[in-house]
């Protein structure tokens, strides 16, 4: 991918205001994979309880790359704030996330198809996999013969080691594209100063009163 150096021939704030969102979000999904890998090797990975929630972590660097890509494709016609809402009204689905940046992707950005098992699993755990009492009930109500041989849902995800570190490199790949995506459509116009302050400024307090 050719990335944009320097700053823009003419600068448009609203990208700016973007950028500050964008950013946020890719980071975000940067800092869950440090979060998951300071503790992948921890004894509390023994426990499946735990486990569950470091791979929420992942699940939700997945979901902030996802926003990033979201709002650093979001054409100059789209507001700031119409773009936010758009990455947030998705919430934790992270299909919608990723068909929501697919379109917008097309003719501009190559993104690589997503693993559908990951994210099919991901979709049947649900955020609330964080809870054990969730943990429990979706082991307690699966098929007990998938149970036996290792196929139900929770043997297949939280307790194969393979899936997680499948997992692991799904959320990695998609954080690089944000921040790379980032970088081609939006840094460049958070390079600020003299006049282009004051319009960001203002443009950033509309975004700001907006969400109020």
């Amino acid at each position: 991918m050719e990335l944009s150096l320097g700053v823009p021939k003419k600068h448009k704030p609203k990208r700016a205001v973007k950028s500050l969102v964008a950013s946020n979000f890719y980071v975000d999904g940067n800092l869950f994979i440090e979060v998951f890998d300071n503790i992948k090797k921890t004894d509390s990975m023994q426990h499946r309880n735990f486990r569950a929630k470091a791979i929420v972590d992942l699940a939700m660097s997945l979901e902030c790359s996802l926003k990033s890509l979201v709002i650093s494709l979001s054409k100059d016609s789209e507001s700031p704030n119409d773009a936010y809402k758009k990455a947030r009204k998705c919430s934790h689905d992270l299909r919608g996330l990723y068909e929501e940046v697919a379109s917008r992707a097309k003719n501009r950005l190559a993104i690589k198809k997503i693993n559908d098992e990951i994210f099919n699993d991901l979709k049947s755990l649900k955020v609330g996999s964080r809870y054990s009492f969730e943990v429990f009930l979706l082991r307690f109500q699966a098929d007990k013969s998938k149970v036996f041989i290792g196929e139900d849902l929770i043997s297949r995800t939280i307790d194969n080691p393979e899936w997680v570190s499948r997992l692991r490199s799904e959320a990695v790949t998609i954080n690089k594209l944000a921040e790379q995506c980032h970088s081609k459509y939006l840094s460049k116009h958070a390079i600020l100063s003299g006049a282009k302050f004051k319009k960001f400024d203002k443009e950033l307090s509309n975004f700001l009163s907006s969400l109020r």
